[in-house]
């Protein structure tokens, strides 16, 4: 007779939930131990997608993509449908934050192949990849019709925040820029230092479009501690390059010729 700590399947439960409750804490070390312990005894596409997923969180984008890579070709053999899905919508926005456009469309398509009905994750991928294409009136269209659908709270948030961007830098950015004040309050009231970091940039891109360049430099220098306390190094290297331009842009502004 098998014991709880004999069964893998067991044991692969119980790696996954000590894995989150070290990811909560922030102890990263002992998490990557249990999702490492988790994936090593389960040959399923499922802890690989849970670690990958993870990683990518933390902005360890090559490392999840080689555990989406690997749950992909089990996927592949097995012909899960749902499994194959998820994979390539996750695949779809690493590549779109290693801005690598085309290639997330490609992958954003296929995943809506797998689908039996295009969900709300889904279709907020169409509308990124329709906005990084230029089309901007689908893009709005889909981001709107997202927050129509989510009921998820933090899905919802990231949902009514596109949809705020696009709008915002389509027709009216002091609109959006209320709306995404509200999201950062509600990233603020749960500690979110990655996702209170994203709202400040999306939001100084909108204060650009106001004109309001100090506080759009300093909401830029807010964003950087955030994603350093995160940490997204992804984002934080990001950041890092456009305060530099924005510095050196605000430089020229204050520039005084009579002076030199």
């Amino acid at each position: 007779m098998s014991t709880p700590d004999s069964n893998p399947r067991f044991l692969v439960i119980s790696e996954l939930q000590r894995a989150e409750v070290f990811a909560c804490a922030g102890e990263w070390v002992n998490a990557d131990q249990c999702y490492a312990t988790a994936v090593a005894v389960d040959d399923s596409p499922q802890s690989r997608l849970t670690f990958a997923n993870s990683l990518a969180e933390r902005e360890r984008y090559n490392e999840a993509i080689c555990q989406l890579t690997a749950a992909l070709d089990m996927a592949s053999e097995t012909g899960d449908r749902e499994a194959l899905g998820v994979i390539f919508h996750n695949l779809a926005s690493i590549y779109r934050e290693l801005g690598d456009a085309d290639l997330a469309r490609r992958f954003q398509q296929r995943a809506v192949l797998q689908m039996d009905d295009c969900g709300p994750d889904e279709l907020l991928g169409l509308a990124n990849d329709a906005w990084l294409s230029r089309r901007t009136e689908l893009a709005t269209s889909l981001a709107v019709g997202c927050t129509m659908l989510e009921e998820d709270s933090e899905a919802a948030l990231e949902a009514y925040a596109t949809a705020a961007i696009f709008g915002g830098l389509v027709e009216d950015p002091r609109s959006a820029i209320r709306t995404l004040i509200h999201i950062y309050r509600q990233h603020q009231a749960t500690g979110s230092n990655r996702l209170m970091g994203i709202d400040l940039l999306n939001l100084s891109a909108l204060l650009c479009e106001t004109g309001r360049h100090r506080t759009e430099l300093n909401l830029v220098r807010q964003a950087v501690q955030h994603f350093d306390e995160a940490p997204a190094p992804a984002s934080a290297a990001k950041a890092r390059g456009v305060l530099k331009m924005l510095e050196r842009m605000q430089s020229l502004r204050e520039f005084d010729p009579s002076t030199n």
